[in-house]
């Protein structure tokens, strides 16, 4: 035996060694992911399914992957988007507490889903859906994806930059506002787990376009944001009318 086959075959052994004494990992589907550190989240249980805490910016599902669980958002933010053969990324919804993902065609992924910050991840059983335990869920989650995707379809092919920046606030406070002590929503305050990058990807406009619109909506009075990351609507109607979503008659 060469020198350098004995060098291979001393690398391969090592690997193999490191191999047997890694810790278990967290499976979403096809994918494997490292476990992540603890942060604290709500423990509240909303079933009996698995949960699990995932770190940010980790790729749960691939799009195009086979898939056969469904999965719901229980604490943090995640993003489905589509990538085109160039790599231009278009962020199709952002999900918070509550929603569904992981839906399928033909047995595969038709989004890529990532955290977009630590996150907990309930999974729901492909038994349990198809048994009808979780099918008023479901079927809810499908109705309200429809109509956002609608709603965005909209937003991507009509909407001016400052709309499309305003729609996305109000959804994202919609989503994320924090809650106060006796559980009420706290309306006008939440975190922006969305990058300029992000927002830009989910609105289809420029990241320099984004922060045009929001510098200008801070000067104007209508949002605050003393960190990168918090967000504060000063004027929720008249970002709301901006945004188009209060009928003007």
């Amino acid at each position: 035996m060469s020198i350098s086959d004995a060098s291979l075959s001393d690398d391969a052994d090592e690997i193999a060694r490191r191999i047997a004494t890694m810790p278990d990992t967290i499976t979403f589907a096809e994918t494997t992911l490292p476990p992540p550190p603890t942060a604290a989240f709500s423990t509240t249980k909303l079933s009996p399914n698995r949960q699990r805490l995932v770190g940010e910016h980790a790729t749960l599902l691939f799009q195009g992957g086979r898939n056969r669980h469904l999965y719901r958002v229980v604490d943090g933010c995640v993003a489905l988007s589509q990538l085109l053969d160039d790599g231009r990324r278009q962020i199709t919804d952002v999900l918070g507490p509550g929603r569904l993902f992981g839906f399928t065609h033909d047995g595969r992924n038709i989004a890529t889903a990532e955290t977009l910050t630590f996150a907990r991840i309930e999974t729901l059983a492909a038994s349990q859906v198809e048994d009808g335990d979780h099918g008023p869920a479901v079927a809810a989650e499908l109705k309200a994806t429809l109509h956002r995707m609608q709603a965005h379809a909209t937003l991507l092919g009509r909407k001016t930059a400052t709309e499309k920046v305003a729609t996305a606030l109000i959804d994202l406070a919609d989503q994320f506002a924090w809650r106060g002590r006796a559980g009420s929503a706290a309306r006008f305050s939440f975190n922006l787990y969305l990058s300029r990058a992000d927002l830009a990807d989910w609105l289809g406009l420029t990241v320099e376009t984004v922060s045009r619109c929001l510098n200008r909506f801070k000067r104007d009075g209508l949002i605050d944001f003393s960190h990168p990351k918090t967000v504060r609507i000063l004027e929720e109607l008249h970002l709301r009318t901006m945004a188009g979503l209060v009928r003007r008659d």
